[in-house]
């Protein structure tokens, strides 16, 4: 079921994922992107004027991230500097 791996949190649009409300420190609604079932993510953030790719050879084994993602989309966001 598509809930499984959109959380709730994100919906499907255009072609990606689509974040509809916050989840954690990455996951801002308007942000949109995908991550691979290989360890790739790609998103853009429009209002944080952010673009981030993240390639990995980690096997996503179950429908939440690897730590992997998570980090990085957290160093992302926290280098922000407004």
């Amino acid at each position: 079921e598509a809930h499984v791996f959109l959380g709730g949190s994100s919906g499907w649009g255009f072609g990606v994922g689509v974040s509809v409300r916050r989840n954690d420190l990455a996951g801002v609604p308007g942000r949109f992107g995908w991550d691979g079932s290989t360890g790739t993510s790609a998103y853009s953030d429009p209002k944080e004027d952010l673009i981030g790719l993240l390639l990995t050879q980690r096997l996503m084994d179950n429908p939440g991230p690897p730590n992997a993602l998570l980090d990085f989309w957290t160093s992302a966001y926290q280098a922000i500097d407004d």
